[in-house]
């Protein structure tokens, strides 16, 4: 997605670092402006100028780095994509190389269901959970910015936010679970923070990781739902599937 901005992008990451860089591409191509944030080597921010001018150009992307990592959005990484209406890139570098760029937002074609890598607010337990109801339900659930490990700072972002998602808690000892109905389940953690999908036939459809952020290894995948049973804390039916 926008390869030939490339070489442009890679060249002044290496750069900027050990500052975050950040890029507006438009209509009239791209441009690295001034990170204006008060501490440019933890995060960055873009001038009411340069912003507005990039609308006047028409945007379509915005891209930053993350100088040493990691290779996935932080939560106001991902409450910027969804306030700006575009798709965003992360573009990680050490300031000798850079690993490709990393796209999210709506626009970004999806990766299949089974088999996709973990990458935490992109590829993750959640991630999962929505791409399934969009693809196979064509129902539209809400993102959720959320930061990595956020099940041990103090939030509850399934328990919070399943009401508003158009979910119902049930009981699966009067009503049995049918096709497309989502879990949730608690690991080693006060609140519920992992979820799937039951596909029927005692299978479920999920996307575990361990104690990484990003893990190319950890793959999304169907498996018998027995295991999990003992974890599960909620089930839940989508309003448009009653």
């Amino acid at each position: 997605m926008f390869a030939e901005h490339e070489a442009q992008i890679f060249a002044e990451a290496k750069e900027a670092y050990p500052e975050e860089a950040v890029w507006v591409i438009t209509q009239a191509g791209c441009r690295w402006v001034a990170n204006t944030a008060s501490d440019p080597r933890k995060t960055f921010s873009v001038s009411d100028q340069d912003m507005l001018q990039a609308y006047r150009e028409g945007l379509v992307a915005i891209v930053h780095s993350h100088p040493n990592g990691p290779d996935c959005p932080s939560e106001a990484d991902m409450r910027g994509q969804i306030d700006s209406g575009v798709p965003w890139g992360i573009i990680c570098t050490d300031g000798n190389a850079c690993l490709p760029i990393t796209w999210w937002g709506e626009g970004i074609e999806k990766e299949p269901l089974i088999g996709r890598g973990f990458r935490h607010g992109i590829t993750d337990c959640y991630s999962l959970i929505r791409d399934y109801y969009l693809v196979e339900q064509g129902i539209k659930l809400p993102e959720f910015p959320r930061s990595w490990n956020w099940w041990n700072e103090g939030q509850d972002l399934y328990t919070d936010g399943f009401p508003r998602a158009g979910f119902r808690r049930f009981d699966p000892d009067k009503e049995p679970p049918q096709e497309g109905d989502m879990w949730f389940a608690q690991l080693r953690s006060k609140v519920p923070n992992h979820g799937g999908i039951y596909l029927g036939d005692e299978t479920i459809l999920h996307h575990t990781t361990a104690n990484k952020a990003v893990d190319s290894s950890r793959l999304s995948k169907r498996e018998p739902i027995h295991r999990w049973l003992p974890h599960i804390t909620h089930w839940l039916r989508h309003e448009e599937m009653e």
